[in-house]
């Protein structure tokens, strides 16, 4: 197992942006940026697997959060005002309409985080850290260790820690596609171990109600088509939080590609998965060119519940004051084999 870095660029400012690669023996590497702590590749039997930018300035213009680090809180907050402590309210500035998005100004991908590398005779690590003095309460020291392995699995391990209580619901906005960008990731298989799914009103902030995915789009019980039912949803996309039970032993989704050869399994020790179907190239082209391309990327986001604060029954996102805290999602590769095939 070996960890490299190199530079990948460079900000207004004149720091430079690291790019740190971890590599073990069958050749599988993984690639973050200390920008943003972005998960940039992740290359594994042969071929890259998630989508990507190759230069910093999209990076920089990256409205889909492209395989960067969400927090302190990943998702949607309804509200702008809250008060954790008694006589001490915080206000947030909105960046989605009178709501909060992925953290809005305080966001973890706006960042250029410290690093350092890790190796061991079983696996590579890069830890990236940065203090977090912002709208939200407290002095928030945080660190983002990311790990391949030599089975070729990728671990994420989000901690926190700070001088007052906040909120803490931090995530990885990384994109797939296991056939390689320009493909059509609506072909790609689905399974998740879910039934219920968030509701959301027209600004995509939780109601606060759980519905049943039996019998509707959000049904992937068995392996199934991402884009079977697509159509029938609002804007023929999913941008849906599903619920599962937290566990680092089994798996809450399985993807596979169109083939059904290669698969990609997510554990984490969170209670939910928003997947968002998007095309993150469109930034870039005109809209005719939007409404011919395929859907190249799926977004797998482990975190608890969104707007979790303001739906006492989604999980607990608060952060007591000198309370170090961890959460951990792990990415399993793995080619499959005709007997495991649908």
């Amino acid at each position: 197992m070996k960890g490299t870095h190199s530079d990948f660029g460079s900000l207004t400012s004149g720091e430079k942006v690291m790019a740190y690669t971890l590599t073990n023996t069958a050749g599988t590497s993984i690639t973050i940026l200390s920008y943003g702590a972005t998960w940039q590749s992740y290359r594994a039997f042969g071929q890259e697997r998630l989508i990507q930018f190759n230069d910093l300035a999209h990076y920089l213009n990256n409205p889909f959060h492209l395989g960067n680090t969400i927090g302190r809180v990943g998702g949607r907050l309804s509200q702008t005002d809250y008060e954790l402590t008694v006589n001490q309210p915080f206000h947030l500035t909105a960046n989605e309409g009178n709501h909060v998005l992925h953290s809005g100004v305080n966001g973890f991908d706006q960042v250029n985080w410290s690093a350092k590398l890790i190796e061991t005779s079983s696996a590579a690590s890069v830890v990236f850290t940065h203090t977090f003095s912002d709208e939200f309460p407290g002095e928030l020291e945080a660190e983002v260790k990311y790990t391949l392995d030599e089975d070729d699995d990728v671990s994420i391990k989000f901690t926190g820690e700070s001088t007052a209580t906040t909120l803490f619901n931090p995530m990885t906005h990384v994109y797939f596609n296991l056939d390689g960008a320009g493909t059509n990731v609506l072909t790609h298989q689905l399974k998740m171990a879910s039934d219920l799914h968030v509701v959301v009103d027209d600004q995509k902030i939780p109601t606060g109600e759980l519905q049943k995915n039996i019998g509707t789009p959000f049904d992937f019980s068995t392996f199934k088509a991402i884009g079977t039912d697509i159509d029938h949803l609002k804007s023929a996309q999913y941008d849906d939080a599903f619920v599962v039970a937290p566990t680092l032993d089994a798996d809450q989704l399985q993807l596979r590609n169109a083939a059904g050869t290669l698969e990609l399994a997510v554990h984490s020790d969170r209670n939910g998965l928003v997947l968002f179907t998007v095309n993150p190239d469109a930034l870039y082209h005109t809209p005719e060119w939007e409404k011919t391309a395929p859907v190249t990327a799926l977004a797998i986001e482990a975190q608890t519940l969104p707007d979790a604060i303001s739906q006492p029954d989604f999980g607990d996102i608060v952060l007591p004051a000198k309370v170090r805290k961890t959460y951990t999602v792990k990415y399993k590769i793995k080619e499959v084999n005709k007997h495991d095939k649908i």
